[in-house]
């Protein structure tokens, strides 16, 4: 005999796969899920139905058909409810409020000092994600959750922060100090992961099914897809790869190294070129805006920092060969003066792009691929059924 609870998960079951159909593939009819899923008619009509007693999907009119009776089309909605995505950087703080499609309906961004109290930046944190919520309208779900993008190691399964150097924050129980206050449910992850995830289900990745994405700020992570999943490694600490040694006698790095790739090709190392170059600092602003008035020490800088991070991309490359290797965060923002360094490097140095050509893409997502994907944290397990 069947028990009530093996009825109860099959059900659940049969109701994510047809809501993920919806929410990825709509407009669909009730007839094209049934065919897809290899689930029966009634099964699919009773279940869309709840959807939308629950408000998740709607009906938009009728779709085509050659002979008989025309099928009524299905939509997701997107406005059912909304997500919030944090992208914590070094030195800056960007709040997203999206709906359950991640398209944004409010930003919201703040300097961040990382050499200020703990306590003042997770308030600045909390301040921020409620002016986000304030702001969005009602909905039946509500905000089904905080996601959070953090630049350092962090166990996702309990969203410690174990190390984040830049900000010297360890063993950091940030969820739980972010629940407790929010009262909302909370997933933190590293940032690099968040990108990767953004750009994979909503950005220049969705199409493939291995990439690897490279967050270029201050410092350097990297996000892995791996058959359309993240690789975590034993603890969810894989994708380190801004300290791998490039320089084998190089510059100390906070992590402990030395010659780490974060010292060589980040926005840190890019302001560092830039006074080596013209004799007098300045932030990634000004270089970003001097290098389209095409000054040499400007242009110079980038290069210099593109040819270091083609050789990082190089040894990913021949690691792990990704169907697409995606740059994002600031440094993106420098364009084909960042991204043509890279590619010529990489040409040079990758054994495995000379047999296996592997496209190098700016991110599709700019300056919102950290948060969009700190809110795709949210939605990956929000729908992703028992």
């Amino acid at each position: 005999m069947t028990r009530t609870g093996d009825q109860a998960f099959i059900k659940a079951l049969n109701r994510s796969i047809v809501l993920n159909l919806i929410r990825t593939q709509s407009p669909i009819s009730r007839t094209q899920i049934a065919k897809i899923t290899g689930l029966n008619k009634a099964t699919v009509s009773a279940l869309v139905d709840e959807l939308i007693q629950d408000n998740l999907v709607q009906e938009i009119g009728h779709g085509h058909a050659r002979v008989g009776r025309r099928p009524v089309l299905l939509l997701f909605n997107a406005n059912a409810g909304h997500v919030i995505g944090v992208d914590l950087g070094v030195n800056y703080i960007r709040v997203l409020a999206t709906d359950l499609a991640a398209r944004a309906h409010h930003a919201y961004e703040s300097p961040l000092d990382p050499g200020a109290p703990l306590d003042a930046n997770l308030r600045l944190v909390i301040d921020l994600v409620r002016q986000a919520a304030d702001t969005l309208p009602a909905s039946q779900l509500g905000i089904v959750g905080v996601g959070v993008g953090v630049p350092g190691l962090v166990d996702y399964n309990t969203g410690t922060v174990i190390n984040a150097p830049n900000l010297h924050w360890r063993d950091l129980p940030l969820r739980e100090r972010l629940e407790h206050e929010l009262q909302m449910p909370v997933f933190v992850d590293n940032e690099a992961n968040a990108g990767a995830l953004g750009e994979k289900l909503f950005g220049c990745g969705k199409e493939v099914s291995d990439l690897v994405y490279v967050s270029v700020g201050i410092g350097i992570g990297t996000g892995v897809i791996v058959g359309g999943e993240l690789m975590r490694g034993r603890r969810g600490l894989a994708g380190e790869f801004g300290h791998m040694t490039v320089e084998t006698a190089g510059a100390r790095c906070s992590c402990g190294n030395t010659g780490c790739l974060e010292l060589y090709a980040s926005e840190a190392a890019i302001e560092q070129l830039y006074v080596r170059e013209a004799g007098r600092h300045a932030g990634l602003a000004e270089i970003l805006s001097l290098v389209n008035q095409n000054d040499s020490a400007a242009i110079s800088a980038v290069q210099a920092a593109g040819y270091y991070l083609g050789i990082g991309v190089a040894n990913m490359i021949n690691g792990l060969n990704p169907s697409m290797v995606v740059i994002g965060n600031r440094v993106s923002q420098f364009g084909d003066w960042l991204l043509r360094p890279v590619e010529q490097t990489v040409q040079s140095r990758s054994f495995v792009a000379r047999y296996s050509a592997t496209p190098i893409r700016l991110s599709a997502l700019g300056r919102d691929a950290i948060a969009v994907g700190a809110a795709a944290l949210v939605l990956h397990h929000y729908f992703s059924g028992p």
